[in-house]
């Protein structure tokens, strides 16, 4: 099996890159060339969720759950210029709607014309048990028709530019745009692991969207099957000609060409209405006809009838691995799942009311409010399932509340307390920390980190801090790709925290883990750590890390009296600087921040103590497969150790008697790439930490 894997990834680049098309109907391979062109780092991506797939599908041949329905929700964004709706660009809903229509008929193979599928090809249809449906709310919870208008007099930079700045979250959407594609482009779309999230959707054009009664435009591919087609891609098809002649044995069949062995490769696209009974390549041992009816050819919309049952298993599978996520949108979800849920932060040691408390509710979907002035919060249009809670503001510590909790309409008020006297962020929830910057490049980013390397070395994190809460970060150059592409260039990037009143504390201290990597040539630049006070002098450096600092491609925490530097202050902030010192075009700097504290003495000694007693670290992060995790919880109760991916799913658990220590190793090859969390918990203590699963 590893030797058919290796085999098949291999095709991979000669795939994308040397197929040439001649009448492009279909712009999704170009767009696969261009970007790959430009982004060779992307192959990477891109070759693992071909390999997840090819693992799933290989390790799942029992089906386990092909018999269930999966529900897509998508939001179609309509981009013209102004024209009034319904006309030319601005299409209507009553074509969408239609489009729709079409989806669930040709994904269901409830469409009418299978009747046609020729007697050679009988039994291969295969229901693909996808439905899709508009989206009845957005990912705040608001009610939505799925329909989104947007007017663009320049559609030029359409990737780039209109897709980030309309599109929907694309874990729980399917986004489809609509804009004029010219005369001969019908539509493209981006394949699973290979784009940047914000470009991820179907493009058609106007024209092409929906079928007879709902598009007014009548013409042989004015069925809707343009986005049956790319949606297609989107879940990880290849067109049934790729590559032309290859694949024509029992043994290559599902490694070369579109590696499907129940559709007969085909020499070129099929254009228009074919002959019946073309044949344009000869597979051993039996020759077939072409499949030129198949949704992943060229054929007229009125030609085409069917997928196969082997391309029903490679779209479950994308579902099951790189767009899992999207099962548990609950953008389809019905109104009476939906409702307004209050509740109140409070102080832990007054319980008066915090004003302006933030709360966040992480689950299927995301929701982050702000309290009153009597700390009482009210979340609109809160959506069924299960979540972790957090609450916390600037000054006080985040209270991680609830852990994989279901609420209902019927559930209580949550009443959540939070300590004060306790700067801490993590960047689970947005505390507006600003930036600036001289630099041209690699502006410092709350995000998710998306990782990249030079010269062999991690420049930019791919996880954040594995021991905090949430996945984000404050980090530099965040775009993926190349390094060199988004690093700092020529000046300086900042990152400034909200102020701070220090006048109450008696000897805080300051904590954080930061990222600084200087590589290149000659690596010449610095990161500092400053502190800004309008009492004693106005700015100190707390730290100044080089490339001369080790390990300075790692997350690293430290700790620093502030009292050894500056006069606490009511007004005081700490600024984060990554300074390219000398414009080189072969060095790449960039750096990071994550957990950030101002806490006083005491409590960092009660927090060491409570370390000594409850270790617990995983290594090593990221992992390949293997997973060791140490542990040490210095308690005679019951205990547990669980892995869980970020749908909050079980994957492996583990269940002591009494006082465990030591290292647990976990096999975890078999699971799908992406970051995981391991729980360790009593009765009475609990902690998890995240790790990043990389094949």
């Amino acid at each position: 099996m590893k030797l058919k894997l290796a085999f098949a990834t291999c095709f991979i680049l000669s795939q994308i890159m040397l197929f040439a098309q001649t009448d492009e109907r279909c712009a999704t391979q170009t767009k696969m060339q261009e970007y790959l062109l430009q982004h060779p780092e992307a192959l990477a991506r891109y070759q693992q969720s071909r390999e997840d797939v090819f693992n799933y599908i290989s390790n799942n041949s029992s089906r386990d759950s092909r018999n269930e329905i999966v529900t897509i929700p998508v939001v179609f964004h309509v981009i013209h210029s102004g024209q009034a709706i319904g006309t030319a660009y601005n299409i209507d809903s009553t074509q969408i709607i239609s489009q729709i229509a079409v989806l669930n008929e040709c994904y269901r193979l409830r469409n009418a014309d299978t009747v046609l599928i020729p007697n050679w090809f009988h039994g291969r249809q295969a229901d693909i048990q996808v439905e899709f449906c508009l989206a009845k709310f957005d990912a705040a919870g608001n009610p939505s028709s799925g329909i989104t208008r947007h007017l663009y007099a320049v559609t030029s930079n359409f990737d780039t530019n209109i897709k980030p700045a309309t599109q929907w979250d694309k874990n729980k959407y399917l986004n489809i745009w609509t804009s004029n594609l010219g005369s001969v482009l019908l539509g493209y779309a981006t394949p699973p692991g290979m784009f940047p999230d914000n470009q991820d959707g179907v493009v058609l054009d106007f024209r092409h969207v929906g079928k007879i009664h709902g598009n007014p435009y009548n013409s042989p591919d004015t069925l809707g099957r343009t986005c049956v087609h790319e949606v297609g891609h989107w879940l990880g098809l290849y067109h049934t000609f790729q590559d032309s002649c290859v694949g024509m044995t029992p043994q290559t069949c599902a490694l070369e060409g579109d590696q499907m062995c129940d559709t007969p490769p085909t020499a070129e696209a099929t254009f228009g209405v074919p002959n019946l009974v073309q044949n344009s390549c000869h597979e051993t041992p039996v020759d077939e006809y072409d499949m030129w009816m198949n949704y992943m050819d060229y054929a007229d919309d009125d030609q085409m009838h069917l997928f196969t049952h082997d391309q029903c298993n490679e779209m479950r599978a994308v579902l099951s691995t790189s767009r899992l996520s999207i099962q548990s949108s609950l953008g389809c979800t019905a109104a009476t799942h939906i409702w307004n849920y209050s509740g109140q932060v409070v102080d832990a040691t007054t319980t008066l009311g915090v004003p302006n408390a933030k709360v966040f509710f992480d689950g299927q979907n995301d929701f982050e409010v702000i309290a009153d002035a009597n700390g009482f919060y009210t979340i609109n249009g809160f959506n069924e399932g299960s979540y972790d809670v957090y609450a916390g503001k600037w000054g006080y510590m985040t209270n991680q509340f609830k852990l994989n909790t279901f609420y209902t309409s019927a559930s209580p008020q949550l009443v959540i307390p939070i300590q004060n006297h306790h700067y801490y962020d993590d960047f689970l929830m947005n505390y507006n920390w600003t930036t600036s910057a001289t630099a041209t490049g690699g502006a410092f980013t709350r995000a998710i980190p998306l990782g990249t390397s030079y010269q062999g070395d991690q420049s930019n994190p791919a996880i954040d801090l594995t021991d905090d809460y949430g996945l984000k970060c404050f980090v530099t150059g965040n775009t993926g790709g190349l390094a060199i592409n988004d690093d700092v260039d020529a000046g300086t990037v900042t990152l400034i925290s909200p102020a701070m009143d220090l006048t109450g504390y008696t000897n805080p201290y300051l904590r954080y883990t930061r990222w600084f990597y200087d590589g290149g040539t000659a690596p010449d630049d610095n990161m500092t750590v400053k502190i800004n006070s309008t009492v004693g002098p106005t700015t100190v450096t707390v730290e100044n890390i080089t490339s001369l600092d080790a390990p300075t491609n790692s997350w690293t925490q430290k700790t620093f009296r502030i009292l050894d530097f500056i006069a606490l202050g009511s007004s005081m902030r700490v600024l984060i600087d990554v300074n390219e010192l000398a414009s080189s075009t072969s060095n790449v700097v960039e750096g990071g921040i994550d957990r950030f504290e101002v806490l006083e003495q005491t409590e960092l000694a009660v927090e060491d103590k409570t370390n000594d007693i409850f270790h617990f670290s995983v290594y090593p992060n990221p992992t390949s497969g293997i997973l060791f995790v140490n542990y040490a919880t210095g308690s005679n109760e019951k205990t547990l150790l669980k892995v869980m991916n970020v749908l909050g799913e079980e994957i492996y658990s583990k269940e002591f008697n009494h006082s465990p220590q030591g290292v647990s190793q976990i096999d975890l090859s078999a699971q799908a790439q992406g970051i995981y969390f391991v729980r360790l918990q009593t009765a009475h203590s609990e902690k998890t930490l995240k790790f990043s699963l990389a094949k």
